[in-house]
């Protein structure tokens, strides 16, 4: 299983920049030398051992990625190249991502599967050398007592996880700051917070596979010992993935409720969650409060639903003056809804971000700062007044400076996001 982060539903496929496709041509290359460096110093022996891993990589490309959130999705990829490095070594290792590589996301450009194949045959080859280098034995052969199957299998494995994940999500992080600007530092708080302790559970799977490959004589007969947990696994995800899905039909639904009762709002909702999102990862946030951000940007608009509908059509929204406190009528009505309490604070808040509200705008969190100010951009450039007025960017930068939401880590915040629509768009 890998762990691998693509745009969110809805938001258009970002523009790979020339440095971007250099980069990927690059990777490409790299992972092609070291494969065939491994194959020519180790030389590559296609028996038995070979074809089975070979195989477990084609079921996993057979059984595919599961999309959990729109932004992570999990594949037996890792999982396979673990047990590739500890089974085959560097070479074979190398071999069997040369050739999974481009299979893990068949829908993907061409670009981004060469990019694959380059990144997961250079983990692969890197990786198996780390496993050797920690003192493992290929296969597990020979060894014998629980002391060996620490210091020649566990330790080495360890060792390699860590190698391929560090290694993968370098890689990765390099190509999504060229190709869609999103800061390195943000990326890696992001990844660290959700798909290390996965990348653990990768290779304790790897682990036992290679114990009972070796150690316990089973040879290839341990595929069928790990494939049922596996697949089940899979299986598990996968309904968890349609959990999500339903979900995210809820809130279209909501949406779409706004939208009737208040037309001039029409797209509102869903440029809101898209910059909400995309500045909460120039912050830094941690994966869910990404995800419970753009939840709130998405519904922050939601007790409009409980106000008169001549009062919604006829009040200028910008300014908000009789449309006070629908925000928190929108909270009421999503009280109860466990999966929607991350969101329930920015949504309350939002408007005290960008204006004299009652709670002061340093005791707002930062999720609050986040939607108001993207709320109160796209009211100004996109949405206006009933009777159409809008400003032009400069100048709602400039007004959005000036209220209590305009802290220079949001405002930049919101210009990098703008930024990469504007990429998004050309």
């Amino acid at each position: 299983m890998t762990t691998a982060v693509s745009p969110p539903p809805g938001e258009a496929p970002r523009r790979v920049t020339s440095p971007a496709t250099v980069y990927v041509a690059v990777v490409a290359a790299v992972g092609l030398c070291l494969t065939a460096a491994a194959v020519r110093v180790a030389g590559i022996t296609f028996d038995a051992t070979f074809w089975v891993v070979l195989m477990l990589a084609m079921l996993a490309w057979w059984v595919g990625s599961v999309d959990l959130d729109g932004r992570m999705s999990i594949s037996f990829t890792s999982i396979v190249m673990l047990a590739a490095m500890a089974l085959v070594g560097p070479a074979g290792a190398g071999i069997v991502g040369m050739i999974m590589g481009p299979f893990e996301n068949f829908r993907a450009p061409l670009r981004a599967r060469v990019f694959n194949a380059g990144m997961v045959a250079t983990t692969g080859v890197v990786g198996g050398a780390a496993y050797l280098a920690a003192g493992g034995v290929l296969g597990g052969a020979g060894v014998e007592g629980t002391w060996q199957v620490v210091a020649r299998i566990g330790i080495p494995v360890l060792v390699a996880d860590v190698v391929q994940f560090v290694l993968n999500v370098v890689l990765v992080m390099i190509v999504v700051r060229l190709a869609a600007g999103v800061p390195l530092r943000a990326q890696g708080a992001q990844v660290l917070s959700s798909a290390a302790p996965t990348q653990l559970g990768y290779g304790i799977i790897a682990f036992i596979m290679v114990v009972l490959w070796g150690p316990g004589h089973l040879g290839s007969a341990s595929v069928f010992l790990i494939l049922p947990p596996l697949l089940v696994a899979h299986w598990a995800y996968r309904q968890y993935a349609e959990e999500i899905k339903g979900h995210e039909r809820a809130l279209d639904v909501l949406v779409a409720a706004v939208e009737a009762k208040a037309p001039h709002l029409v797209g509102h909702s869903t440029r809101v969650a898209e910059l909400s999102g995309s500045m909460a990862e120039h912050l830094g946030l941690r994966s869910q409060a990404i995800a419970d951000v753009r939840t709130a940007g998405m519904l922050h608009d939601l007790g409009l639903t409980t106000l008169p509908t001549s009062l919604v059509r006829g009040t200028a929204v910008v300014g908000g003056g009789g449309l006070r406190g629908y925000p928190a009528r929108g909270v009421r009505l999503l009280q109860g809804l466990s999966f929607l309490s991350g969101a329930l604070d920015a949504i309350a808040h939002h408007r005290d971000a960008v204006t004299a509200g009652p709670s002061p705008a340093e005791e707002l969190e930062v999720a609050a700062l986040v939607v108001g100010l993207a709320d109160e951009y796209d009211l100004l450039t996109e949405v206006g007044t009933p009777d159409g007025f809008l400003v032009d960017n400069h100048e709602a930068l400039r007004a959005l400076r000036a209220t209590p939401a305009g802290r220079e880590d949001i405002v930049r915040a919101l210009e990098q996001a703008l930024s990469l629509r504007t990429e998004a768009t050309t």
